[in-house]
């Protein structure tokens, strides 16, 4: 390891340490990486766990209109997990384990692979050999249009894991290492391959105290160095999963930007068994369809169109679940003419069926206000 980290264990669930728990499954037993996780969850642990709801009471429809302006901001908070949100957490949930089956850090083959890995990357040429182990790790990308909740609904499946998690013995034998459960970027807007390893640095280094950005983060270095530096951190800090947001950027980069930062993302997954998830709008799909699905095919989780809500129960779910916060004066009752009006004006759009919710209450004790005086 380059560089020993600087944290402490925290309290807020981010920086744990390992607590070793017997595995269900065959394939995950003997794996500190997999065993200091949290448990496999059940669909009902998922919906318990995910489930957001913003803090309520009727009495609050009484306060002034300047304090009721605040209650509804809360319904910014509101999350009611749907089917999409349980397949999601679902997928982390594999990948991130499958891709920890080759990274097990007792197995004797285990530093062997990370260096040969390293070579590979090192060489810039991305070429995938056949002795580099099995192909246990994944990745899958989230395409979807602006305002579905797919940035908000990834972060909350990954807070389900601590961010660190610190080894120090397994069983009677020593094990000194930081598991960086998974690891979320932005595409930088240029689609530059140094602007993403500079932000690799730079969120290792506020997760856990070290000095990767200053030590790396020279424009001046080559793109190569970067990216194995960068791929050997991931291998020493076991990083689980590497999310990037934001991909259409990619399709703004500079010609060749695209299809290396691709290619790095493909060695990845298969030399040293990181997956990596790619979110983006539609403006992606061209990426996604092309080069980047050719070249990882056959990872096994499939690709996950979020698409807007129909017109239907799970629509139904996500209004009926949001109308009982309300702090105007009188109550309005949810009628199907409301639910038809709302699904045509936001076509769907999750956020904006919560903004026309707030909005409208906004209006409502406005003009209550003006003609009361509260």
């Amino acid at each position: 390891m380059d560089e020993e980290p600087g944290f402490e264990i925290s309290g807020n669930g981010n920086i744990v340490k390992a607590i070793y728990t017997d595995q269900v499954l065959m394939d995950y037993r003997g794996n500190p990486l997999i065993e200091a996780m949290p448990p496999i969850f059940s669909e009902d642990d998922v919906t318990d766990k995910l489930t957001r709801l913003p803090s309520y009471n009727p009495h609050e429809r009484e306060l002034d209109a300047h304090f009721r302006y605040h209650c509804v901001q809360r319904l910014y908070t509101y999350f009611e997990p749907l089917d999409q949100h349980i397949d999601l957490e679902q997928r982390f949930s594999r990948l991130i384990r499958q891709g920890y089956l080759a990274r097990n850090p007792l197995e004797p083959q285990y530093a062997a692979r990370l260096q040969q890995s390293y070579r590979v990357i090192k060489s810039g040429e991305y070429i995938l050999t056949d002795d580099m182990g099995p192909g246990t790790s994944s990745g899958f990308t989230i395409i979807g249009i602006s305002g579905m909740g797919k940035t908000t609904s990834v972060e909350r499946v990954l807070a389900l894991y601590p961010r660190v998690i610190v080894h120090s013995n397994y069983k009677g034998a020593n094990l000194s290492l930081y598991q960086l459960t998974w690891l979320k970027l932005n595409c930088p807007v240029k689609g530059s391959l140094k602007g993403l390893c500079f932000s690799f640095f730079e969120a290792i280094d506020s997760i856990i105290h070290t000095s990767y950005f200053r030590k790396y983060g020279n424009p001046r270095y080559p793109v190569e160095s970067l990216l194995a530096r960068m791929a050997q951190l991931a291998s020493a800090h076991c990083l689980g999963v590497l999310v990037i947001d934001e991909i259409q950027h990619l399709s703004t980069a500079k010609s060749g930007g695209s299809e290396d930062m691709l290619s790095f993302f493909v060695t990845l997954v298969n030399t040293i068994k990181v997956p990596v998830v790619l979110i983006g709008t539609t403006k992606a799909l061209s990426i996604v369809r092309g080069e980047f699905r050719q070249a990882r095919r056959g990872t096994g989780q499939g690709d996950m169109a979020w698409e807007r809500l129909e017109n239907d129960e799970r629509y139904d779910l996500l209004v009926e679940g949001m109308w009982k916060y309300q702090w105007t004066r009188e109550e309005s009752p949810l009628t199907e003419e409301i639910k038809e009006v709302i699904y045509d004006e936001s076509q769907g759009i999750v956020d904006i069926v919560v903004k026309l919710y707030v909005l409208a209450q906004w209006r409502v004790i406005a003009l209550a206000s003006i003609s009361t005086g509260f």
